[in-house]
């Protein structure tokens, strides 16, 4: 076995969380020790940095125990992530507790407010100090009490990130209680947060001052992430693509739901229903006007590739039932329902839109078909609920090319073996 395959199957057993055969690698492979911290993971990550994002402790405790820098960051050009910068503060502790350094973003997330302080008082300007992503201190707190001394410090409430353009309570709009704090303070808001924090009032306004404003989308106009192409923060918190009415079907508040679809045309309250899988409202539009479905746009139709991305099975279900065609997609170089939710190693929606007809030989931008983002999919995107051998073998039933060697994770590389697939030599799925 190559160095490559040997250091692929490390990255595996960190990114699975499989201490056994992370020990063994570096067991058995001496020149892994000697480059264990090179940043051979996802966004220049090196391996300590990738396990304590997981929050593996004992993973982590493997790694240290061979040799592992816990002074490493991650590489990443808008600004390098450490072992400190992640949600699992009990292993924040921990590794502190071994010697991990804390700078002012991991003491800000963590409570620190004492270290906050001596930090800001031998550098007044660390309160604006671009950290990973390059995020200031008031991305990573969450307490009233930091938040308060950054700000009556000097913080800027509305810098935004460097990779991802978004501010301080763009990046909290899955933090109810933080965003509504910055706002409180004087932060900027907008239609997403309004929404998503369920709060009508903040809705109306929004509809009061710029009734455009429900006409607006993650990735357009200013919810992108500017001269980087990170993406708006909003692509990864509430989804690509997401627009008002779709992010409101999504938090199923009445009032919110009620006051959009209100001042929505037709075409966005028919997508509002499916999005809540609300056959008898759907049937009431299509009703009112039974070429409600063929008249939406390619956009409008790709909804149905979006819900699968956010595993939505009672929404695609709608969707079809309503007459969309599962393979709708923006353009041909897009995704479909069924890429995505191969991708995601979602056998219940892969089952219904195979069911309604969805192809298994179209490609997306990159070339791949739904059996390919399958393979990919269960290495680099490993959705923890998804069941990837599942949807290979479904696929594979259905009709989908098989590759010319196997790949993907070994419990993929297992159902392509039993389909006559080569797999590559050391890399059967016995290891």
């Amino acid at each position: 076995m190559n160095e490559q395959m040997v250091v692929e199957q490390f990255k595996q057993a960190i990114m699975s969380n499989d201490t056994v055969a992370t020990s063994r690698c570096l067991n058995e492979h001496p020149f892994l020790v000697k480059q264990i911290n090179e940043p051979w993971f996802a966004f220049d990550t090196p391996a300590i940095v990738a396990a304590a994002a997981n929050g593996n402790r004992e993973a982590v405790d493997v790694l240290l125990a061979y040799g592992a820098d816990l002074h490493a960051k991650s590489s990443w050009w808008a600004g390098g992530f450490g072992v400190l910068h992640h949600d699992h503060h009990e292993l924040s502790r921990y590794l502190i507790e071994r010697g991990a350094p804390v700078d002012i973003h991991a003491a800000a997330a963590l409570g620190m407010l004492d270290t906050v302080k001596e930090m800001v008082e031998m550098n007044p300007a660390a309160v604006n100090q671009r950290g990973p992503d390059g995020q200031v201190p008031l991305h990573f707190a969450t307490e009233p009490e930091i938040i308060d001394f950054l700000l009556a410090h000097g913080a800027d409430i509305d810098r935004r990130d460097i990779d991802h353009g978004s501010t301080p309570a763009q990046w909290a709009i899955d933090n109810t209680a933080k965003c509504r704090f910055l706002i409180e303070r004087g932060s900027a808001a907008d239609i997403f947060i309004a929404i998503h924090i369920g709060d009508p009032e903040l809705v109306r306004s929004f509809i009061r001052a710029d009734p455009e404003c429900l006409q607006a989308q993650v990735g357009r106009g200013s919810f992108t992430s500017g001269d980087s192409n990170g993406g708006h923060i909003y692509t990864y918190k509430i989804g690509a693509n997401t627009r008002p009415f779709y992010l409101a079907a999504r938090i199923n508040h009445p009032e919110i739901v009620d006051l959009i679809s209100k001042h929505s045309p037709s075409n966005q309250r028919l997508l509002l229903a499916c999005m809540q899988a609300d056959p008898a409202a759907v049937q009431t539009l299509l009703e009112q006007d039974s070429k409600l479905v063929q008249s939406l746009s390619p956009e409008d139709l790709s909804l149905i590739a979006d819900a699968a991305w956010n595993n939505e099975v009672q929404a695609v279900r709608t969707m079809l039932e309503a007459g969309f065609p599962a393979d709708s997609r923006r353009d041909d170089k897009d995704f479909t329902a069924l890429h995505n939710a191969a991708m995601r190693g979602n056998n219940k929606v892969v089952q219904l839109l195979l069911a309604y007809g969805a192809s298994v030989h179209l490609t997306h931008g990159y070339g791949g078909k739904a059996l390919d983002s399958c393979m990919w999919g269960s290495v680099h995107f490993r959705d923890l609920a998804g069941d990837y051998s599942a949807v290979a073998e479904q696929l594979i039933q259905a009709g989908a090319p098989l590759p010319n060697e196997a790949s993907g994770s070994e419990e993929v590389k297992e159902v392509l073996a039993r389909h006559g697939v080569r797999v590559m030599k050391g890399q059967d799925s016995s290891n």
